[in-house]
């Protein structure tokens, strides 16, 4: 007679990282916590029922009442099948687990999915030889979002779906989160009114040395009252302070290095500081060196015009930095695709299009050198093969489009009446124009399987080959993962990555990605924000000029003068940086950088 020997008692266990609010890292969320105002500790029980606080937050139960616990009732029984039953709360995941001595560990034996309301659960299995078995719970994150299928039922939310439901822009972490942060605070969808949830000091510094150039005892009071994600939104509704404001604020005598000085300023003391945090972080995707010694690079009024590309456009559609960018003198005669011409013979040319611009507006602007999935992992091809996103003939291509840019204007300020006019100092200040009577004629095939039929103006084929290009599947898991190594994390996991890919992909605009909406998915994703224990290639090492920067802020050094400037060559020479003096196009560090020893075994990288 075979006999059946069941264990009833309960068991539980921390959900999987991220998958839950948690910012004060001790495997409870935070949800829970405001929603019962109880203490998590090491064996800490409320309600003297056996089960600790710490176990109740994990199986989402009442630590206030005793009659509230993971326990499974007495099992039914008969000759070939045992039925186990509980009470189950809603969102949670469950598994009956049957003891293995033969491994002396256990073996799921049913795994039940949540259910979207609280209600007697149960499960039959096969009665077998007997054994010992235990009910486990768990949180589960089905759509990856970071916010746990429990805490989404009472946020009033989907964990089938990552985005919000309010069409916003915003995912399901980022509105539970603004949610807490709400004045009044937030009603579950049990009716539980939750206390509003403000971050601590310590929350409010960490998050601003990843979101500004330092916190100061203002910006951390600032973080403290209205929330982060309410800082974002005050912050993204600061007028722009511009590079060139900066400059004449400074009043100090001209001469090239002033744009550099103008940026001190403003890292110090502009009070848009995620602005500029993000300014500088697209320096460092679209670079141009203004090293002293050139037309560009000593002349600050045309540092100061590129830079404020990115402080004008930082919450703004990349797809509109990318064109600004092409069409900044500045980038063209950087990158050499100022005064390109066409062919000399379109049957024997010895005269071809420059191709430097087109390889690197792909390469390092938009796509990348592999196809991605959205997690960053390289798409591989039926024979396994990663898939390039170009060849050189790709590249070959690219630049005939760009054939024909060169100045709008001529003799400082005077319309251009011809590619060939004569351009002086300040016509670097304007955009360049498309020429047809140098621009490459003829049909083109470009990125992403676009065809031009050759029947376009030159503008025309340069806004296709830039919609093309911003619209090509790599170009939100490429991009975020550069603008993460900038913010938070040198090494983002696939989940983190993928998330913030998410957002770009699923801007509520419908057109090029919103910037805005993609920094903030990048500050205030649960991998960055939860607390908690940390592997040793957690986060990123700050960049020598943010370091310095923070220090100066931290410290309150303000100049009574009210000019700010600062001995940039003996800093670049120090910390082998300074903004805008990037030694290539490839900026001071590439993001697959992995210094020698543990980081390089590890497989991780440290830009």
């Amino acid at each position: 007679m075979k006999v059946l020997i069941v264990l009833v008692a309960t068991f539980s266990f921390p959900s999987i990282l991220f998958g839950l609010v948690d910012f004060n890292g001790n495997g409870v969320s935070d949800i829970w916590e405001l929603q019962y105002g109880a203490t998590v500790a090491e064996d800490f029980d409320s309600d003297n029922d056996g089960i600790s606080n710490q176990a109740e937050g994990i199986a989402g139960t009442d630590p206030h009442d005793p009659t509230s616990l993971l326990a499974l009732e007495h099992p039914d029984l008969d000759e070939a099948e045992v039925r186990f039953s509980w009470s189950a709360e809603a969102g949670k995941s469950y598994r009956i687990e049957r003891w293995d001595p033969t491994v002396s560990g256990w073996s799921e034996a049913a795994l039940i999915l949540p259910l979207s309301a609280a209600a007697v659960q149960s499960v039959t299995l096969d009665r077998l030889d007997g054994g010992v078995f235990r009910l486990v719970s768990s949180d589960i994150d089905m759509d990856g979002d970071g916010l746990s299928a429990w805490e989404e039922v009472l946020m009033g939310t989907s964990d089938e779906s990552a985005a919000g439901v309010d069409g916003s822009g915003e995912g399901d972490f980022v509105n539970a989160l603004r949610a807490l942060e709400s004045e009044g605070g937030v009603i579950l969808s049990n009716g539980t009114q939750l206390d509003r949830r403000l971050p601590s000091k310590e929350e409010a510094a960490r998050f601003l040395l990843r979101a500004s150039f330092g916190p100061t005892d203002e910006s951390i009071e600032e973080v403290m009252s209205m929330g982060l994600s309410g800082w974002i939104d005050n912050q993204e509704t600061i007028p722009t302070t511009r590079l060139q404001t900066s400059i004449a604020r400074n009043a100090l005598p001209i001469n090239s290095s002033r744009g550099r000085d103008g940026w001190w300023r403003s890292a110090n003391i502009a009070p848009d500081q995620l602005r500029q945090r993000v300014a500088y972080a697209l320096s460092q995707i679209l670079v141009v060196n203004f090293q002293g010694g050139s037309v560009i690079g000593d002349n600050y009024l045309i540092q100061a015009r590129y830079y404020d590309i990115f402080t004008t456009e930082a919450f703004g559609s990349y797809r509109n930095v990318l064109e600004k960018v092409t069409y900044s003198p500045a980038m063209g005669f950087y990158l050499s695709h100022l005064n390109n011409r066409k062919s000399d013979d379109p049957v024997n040319p010895t005269r071809f299009p420059d191709e430097n611009f087109a390889r690197e507006i792909m390469q390092l602007f938009t796509i990348g050198l592999w196809e991605l999935n959205l997690d960053g992992s390289r798409k591989l091809d039926q024979e396994g093969k990663f898939i390039p996103t170009y060849d050189n003939q790709l590249i070959t291509e690219m630049a005939k489009v760009f054939t024909g840019m060169s100045h709008s204007t001529t003799n400082n300020g005077r319309a251009a009446t011809s590619f060939h006019d004569v351009a002086r100092g300040n016509d670097y200040l304007y955009n360049m124009k498309v020429w047809d009577e140098e621009h490459e004629p003829g049909p083109k095939s470009i990125i992403n399987g676009v065809e031009l039929d050759g029947n376009q103006t030159g503008e025309e084929e340069v806004q296709a080959a830039l919609d093309a290009l911003v619209a090509h599947p790599s170009v939100p898991p490429f991009l975020s993962r550069l603008l993460i190594q900038r913010f938070t994390s040198s090494n983002p996991s696939a989940a983190y990555l993928a998330r913030v890919s998410r957002v770009w992909v699923d801007d509520s605009t419908g057109e090029s990605a919103d910037l805005g909406e993609v920094i903030k998915a990048i500050l205030l994703d649960p991998e960055v924000l939860n607390g908690g224990d940390r592997d040793q290639f957690h986060g990123k090492v700050r960049e020598p000029i943010i370091r310095y920067a923070s220090l100066a802020r931290a410290f309150n050094l303000v100049s009574e003068s009210g000019k700010y400037s600062t001995n940039q060559p003996l800093l670049n020479d120090d910390f082998g940086q300074f903004p805008m003096l990037a030694p290539s196009v490839f900026n001071f560090y590439l993001p697959d950088f992995a210094p020698e020893g543990e980081f390089r075994e590890a497989g991780m990288v440290s830009p």
